[in-house]
């Protein structure tokens, strides 16, 4: 009889506290969708340890279809988080270093690639942005980039400054990183992301030429409300990546453990300081006005837009994941997330 009451009021428990996630999260996806602009929205949470779904809008303009847990969605920069990780897993297996001069790991020699002084430019300066490495390479005349072309231009690449230690965000940087990934496994990029996602079992995350096609493919949505371009993956590890919600929360429920020695290197700071957000490997590790320490990465293509931050402290994540892309998209979903944490603290 004890333990059947408990069990009863554990359910009760939970269902209230649903509820009052479904109405807070309802609030905020109401502002977001204030601008007619706006197609899908899916939100997600995890909040000690449950995972939460929500889908909002419309999957494509004049039609009344709401995304779905089956929704695929450009995760642009988001990407670099997995491909941080996977230069963590590196790290901890040996095979890469920290401060290597980051020309250990390609073919050939590259004599102009180092600083005025001689200093080499290192494995870390990649993956938090410091590199002073341009944002990224000029494409073929057939819009295309290949080995040929990016190493053709990277041994012309001649870094001018002295001081490598200030944030400069480049693609560039980490597309080098998902290169010299592949030089060090002999693996391209989409069969080392199988090293996390078989894992964590994202089945529904690849890179985007993989799901080519897939009815649940979402298109995506320019500022000026037309169609937009699948994103390149000619060098995945920049932004290439595709995924749905519940992929993301799974993943999202990964990084908020810190169970892996790879997944607690990749939380690393790198570069800056906490109070102006403190670069990582990719990730940026803050706080807010309050001491609310978070963990957060965006992303954003040509029509997509995302959004993940946890908060170690409250073990809460949040994933907001839209196919429409506008100068308000990111900050508004910045808004939307900040929302919903001031309202699961006062509850």
């Amino acid at each position: 009889m004890k333990i059947l009451l408990l069990s009863i009021l554990l359910c009760s428990c939970m269902y209230a506290e649903s509820q009052q996630l479904d109405n807070i999260v309802q609030d905020a996806a109401d502002h977001y969708l204030q601008d007619s602009s706006r197609t899908a929205l899916s939100v997600g949470i995890i909040l000690k340890g449950q995972s939460y779904t929500w889908h909002f809008g419309t999957i494509s303009k004049g039609k009344k279809q709401k995304p779905t847990n089956e929704s695929s969605y450009e995760m642009g920069s988001i990407t670099k988080t997995f491909t941080g990780l996977l230069v963590a897993q590196a790290i901890t297996e040996g095979k890469m270093k920290l401060n290597d001069d980051i020309r250990k790991y390609l073919p050939g020699t590259y004599p102009h690639l180092q600083y005025p002084n001689g200093d080499p430019v290192k494995l870390s300066y990649l993956l938090a942005h410091t590199s002073q490495l341009p944002a990224s390479f000029v494409r073929t005349e057939d819009g295309q980039l290949n080995d040929s072309s990016f190493l053709q231009q990277l041994k012309a690449l001649r870094p001018d400054t002295l001081h490598p230690f200030n944030y400069h965000y480049s693609n560039l940087g980490y597309q080098l990183l998902g290169y010299m990934l592949r030089n060090v496994y002999s693996r391209n990029y989409g069969q080392l992301l199988k090293n996390i996602t078989a894992k964590l079992q994202m089945n529904a995350t690849s890179v985007g030429t993989a799901i080519s096609g897939s009815k649940n493919m979402l298109s995506g949505y320019t500022a000026a409300g037309t169609e937009s371009t699948p994103i390149d993956t000619a060098y995945p590890a920049a932004g290439a990546i595709r995924s749905t919600l519940p992929d993301m929360l799974k993943y999202m429920q990964y990084q908020l453990s810190e169970n892996d020695a790879a997944v607690k290197l990749s939380h690393r700071i790198l570069y800056g300081n906490i109070d102006e957000g403190a670069a990582c490997f990719q990730w940026t590790y803050g706080k807010t006005w309050n001491w609310d320490y978070y963990y957060r990465a965006d992303g954003g293509t040509s029509g997509f837009r995302t959004f993940l931050i946890f908060y170690p402290d409250y073990q809460l994540g949040i994933v907001l994941l839209t196919n429409q892309t506008n100068e308000s998209a990111g900050r508004k979903l910045n808004e939307m997330a900040a929302a919903i944490l001031r309202k699961v603290k006062a509850k």
